[in-house]
C-alpha cells in the first residue's frame, strides 16, 4: 500500500545499512517540506518499506529522494514499480538523483527507475563527506 509520507514513517523504519546515519539530514524544516510535498510511503501491513518523493528545486526541475528499509527484500520489485510510475507521471521536465558512489545497489536502482548517469563523481558531496554521482531523468 502507498500512502502520503509523514515523519512518523521515518521513525519506525529500519534503514538499510548504507543509509544509516543519513537520518540526521532530516531536520524539522526538511521533514516539513517532505510532508507538504510530493512524498509517499510504501507500507506492508505495519512495516514501512520505503519513503520517497521529489522536491521542487526550480520550475520544471526536482530532486528525487528515497530512504529504504533494510527489510524490503522481495518487496523491492513492487516498490520499484510504484516509484517508477510516480516519477513518470511527475510533472517535471528534469528530475535529479544523487547516488552514493560506493553504493552499487543504489546505482542499479537509479538505472531501473529510468535515470541516466550525468556526472560520475562529485567529491565530498554529502554532509558526512561521501562522494556522489548525479543521475537525471529528462522528459521531452
Amino acid at each position: 500500500m502507498v500512502v502520503p509520507f509523514t515523519r512518523e514513517h521515518m521513525q519506525t523504519m529500519v534503514l538499510q545499512q548504507r543509509q544509516q546515519g543519513l537520518e540526521s539530514l532530516l531536520t524539522e524544516e526538511v521533514l516539513s517540506a517532505l510532508e507538504s510535498g510530493q512524498s509517499y510511503t510504501a507500507i506492508d501491513g505495519d512495516e514501512v518499506l520505503a519513503c520517497a518523493g521529489v522536491l521542487t528545486v526550480a520550475p520544471g526541475r526536482a530532486g528525487a529522494w528515497a530512504y529504504l528499509s533494510e527489510n524490503v527484500g522481495h518487496r523491492m520489485v513492487g516498490v520499484t514499480r510504484a516509484v517508477r510510475r510516480f516519477l513518470q507521471m511527475a510533472e517535471y521536465r528534469r528530475i535529479e538523483m544523487d547516488v552514493d558512489c560506493e553504493f552499487p545497489a543504489a546505482h542499479r536502482w537509479a538505472k531501473m527507475l529510468g535515470f541516466t548517469l550525468e556526472c560520475e563523481r562529485r567529491r565530498k558531496f554529502t554532509p558526512d563527506g561521501r562522494d556522489c554521482a548525479l543521475y537525471a531523468m529528462v522528459k521531452s
